[in-house]
């Protein structure tokens, strides 16, 4: 009788350690990208409300183990401090934390009949959300603006990195500052992305972060909003990375090949892909998740705890937005 109870006590004890090691084995992280609050014309700012209650109602699943929501760039549609107010606002609501990387949208301030001078999002992105970017979590983020012999004016590389669990996320500001085409009556920033090969520049922040985790086994995830390689039917080097760009990134990832590399999560197109960035780097993939504006689209991340090693990449949706602003 002891013997059969002890044994019942023991499948009970058993059952229940697997139950807690299938909760703490994995968790996720949600990706939203292309809000575009300011774009009345695609419903944005509904379709932002609903994509934060669907995140909000994964994360209120204890199983679901939701940890952070990471957002690829245009939160904004053409960076007016109403806008980031706005956008920050409806962020807020989430329940759990969330870190935005800045797009292209986010450079440069304008609307239907004022334009400004000089590409200054980028300072207005940093102040809007200087209580996240300020929190202990985030490591080296540039605190001011650098030269940018690149394009002439002051910028502030929106670049840091933070670590959950075993991933180690890069969120990168390569976003170009140069004007579109005023000529053809274009306002705000090119859509392309440049390097910015110099001190306090992407590329050489990178390449330090870099350096600095050599000896990390982590799972490293680059976050940023143009993906390093376009459809064959875009020209990267008007919108996204330039041939000669793209190699330039992938010969840096290269020298450090004895970090783990997941790949990196970008935005931009307004459509799901999920390929890879680099021909020599296989493994190195690339996955952009579909507007936000367009579609309430949500991915969903699985990633283990002990290792880091992205399991699974769920599409999903929020509800279609009713209310018209």
């Amino acid at each position: 009788m002891f013997r059969h109870i002890s044994l019942i006590l023991f499948v009970l004890i058993l059952n229940y350690a697997q139950g807690q090691r299938k909760d703490t084995d994995y968790y996720t992280f949600a990706l939203l990208s292309d809000i575009h609050i300011g774009d009345t014309g695609a419903n944005a700012l509904g379709r932002a409300r609903s994509a934060v209650k669907k995140i909000n109602e994964l994360a209120a699943n204890v199983s679901t183990n939701l940890q952070a929501v990471f957002i690829t760039g245009d939160l904004t549609n053409s960076a007016m401090p109403s806008q980031y107010e706005t956008v920050r606002d409806v962020l807020n609501n989430l329940t759990v934390p969330y870190y935005p990387i800045i797009g292209n949208h986010d450079q440069w301030l304008y609307n239907s009949t004022w334009e400004d001078t000089a590409p200054v999002g980028d300072q207005l992105f940093a102040q809007t959300f200087e209580h996240i970017l300020n929190q202990s979590n985030i490591v080296n983020y540039p605190n001011g603006t650098v030269w940018n012999p690149t394009h002439s004016c002051p910028s502030w590389f929106q670049n840091y990195r933070l670590q959950i669990h075993n991933n180690i996320f890069i969120a990168l500001d390569w976003n170009s500052r140069h004007h579109a085409v005023a000529s053809l009556g274009y306002k705000g920033s090119m859509p392309g992305a440049d390097l910015y090969e110099f001190q306090g520049g992407t590329y050489s922040w990178l390449e330090a972060q870099l350096g600095q985790l050599e000896k990390q086994r982590s799972t490293i995830v680059l976050l940023q909003h143009q993906p390093f390689r376009a459809p064959f039917y875009i020209p990267g080097e008007i919108y996204a990375f330039g041939e000669g760009k793209r190699l330039r990134v992938d010969h840096l990832l290269r020298r450090h090949s004895s970090l783990k590399y997941f790949g990196v999560f970008a935005g931009h197109f307004h459509m799901w892909s999920d390929g890879t960035a680099f021909d020599d780097m296989p493994k190195f993939r690339q996955f952009e998740t579909d507007a936000c504006k367009v579609a309430q689209a949500i991915a969903l991340v699985t990633a283990n705890i002990q290792t880091g090693e992205i399991m699974s990449i769920e599409k999903l949706y929020g509800d279609e937005p009713t209310d018209e602003v």
